[in-house]
């Protein structure tokens, strides 16, 4: 089974959460881990694999690992299928933060590719159905569809002793779901994880929409803004000073939100400053002025980041801002104000 071209049948986006500000009560309601790396849609058949992010982007060849382990999967079950998931960084048996994932996101060349895939190894962590054996799933409640999706990946995405089984289990893997949304949450800040997702187990899965019946409940201060500019560099530094960041708001414009220059390496100091070289622009992308500290270049506002931070302050910026990586896999225009989600209430 090989890559394809993209196919019009396959022509379908992901559901998306919205940002929760309370665990939901009830016995319709499960949750999940909410894992920090690439959404992506696997699309599975005898034509081939497609790894599609949010935006559109096959990132099959990317990550061969994932890619092959699909399709020896497809092979045994005998059965095309559509599975939603989160491409992860793994470390022996425990997934890592999405930085991890940073030095595969950009890669193009094969040797490059086979390399990073042996040393710094990525899994498909799947949490929903789309379609299975040839039928469109999406319109039956996510009880059915999970029951779907542990048909799919059957034993082979368990662990025994906290070890795959095989080499298809090594980078497929099937997310935990409970019904104890303060015990998951719980779980989420022992091990690490950005937060857990809340979803509504009578809901069917809505292609493109973002829906309360999925919930973000995140326990980090982090997450995507869009860069409008860059500040230019003092002293020995190179590259750029800071990242200019803002969001889109309701009516469509560029809010500003503060600049960030930690968190680079000297290396990605230059990478930055070559990709916003190419999307350069004589006025300010950003709704409202700000003074910078240094003189600013402006950008088309195109380029996702993801930034951590520790808070937000009262007049509506970040505080202590840090970059943690370029987003490839989301659309700017789709970046919005997210707020707090439950981070406050678990710090009280």
């Amino acid at each position: 089974m090989t890559r394809t071209t993209r196919d019009s049948k396959d022509e379908i986006e992901p559901m998306y959460a919205s940002v929760g500000h309370e665990i939901p009560v009830g016995r319709n309601w499960t949750f999940e881990p909410k894992y920090d790396g690439i959404r992506a849609l696997a699309f599975v058949n005898s034509r081939g694999v497609r790894l599609v992010t949010r935006n559109g982007n096959d990132k099959a060849l990317q990550f061969p690992e994932i890619t092959t382990a699909l399709a020896q999967l497809a092979i045994r079950l005998g059965k095309a299928f559509t599975i939603d998931g989160e491409i992860v960084a793994v470390v022996g048996d425990d997934v890592a933060r999405f930085q991890a994932l940073q030095g595969r996101m950009h890669m193009k060349g094969s040797n490059e590719i086979a390399i990073a895939a042996e040393h710094m190894p990525a899994a498909l962590v799947a949490f929903d159905a789309v379609s299975f054996d040839g039928r469109d799933i999406t319109t039956q409640p996510w009880t059915e569809r999970r029951e779907a999706l542990e048909e799919i990946l059957g034993g082979l995405a368990s662990t025994k002793a906290g070890r795959p089984r095989d080499s298809v289990a090594q980078y497929l893997r099937l997310s935990p779901t409970k019904h104890g949304g303060a015990t998951m949450l719980r779980r989420a800040r022992a091990q690490g994880w950005e937060g857990i997702i809340a979803k509504r187990t009578d809901a069917p899965y809505r292609p493109g929409v973002r829906s309360d019946a999925w919930l973000k409940l995140k326990i980090d201060f982090e997450q995507e803004f869009v860069v409008g500019g860059f500040t230019a560099p003092r002293k020995s530094r190179e590259g750029l000073g800071a990242l200019l960041l803002g969001y889109f708001n309701a009516s469509k414009k560029l809010v500003y939100v503060g600049h960030t220059g930690g968190g680079f390496t000297r290396v990605g100091l230059r990478e930055m400053r070559q990709k916003l070289d190419g999307l350069t622009r004589k006025t300010s992308p950003f709704e409202s002025e700000f003074h910078t500290n240094q003189p600013a270049t402006w950008v088309r506002p195109s380029l996702v980041v993801q930034v951590k931070f520790s808070e937000w302050t009262a007049d509506g910026r970040l505080r202590q801002p840090i970059f943690l990586g370029i987003r490839e896999d989301k659309k700017a225009k789709d970046v919005t104000y997210e707020g707090e989600s439950i981070q406050r209430k678990l710090d009280a």
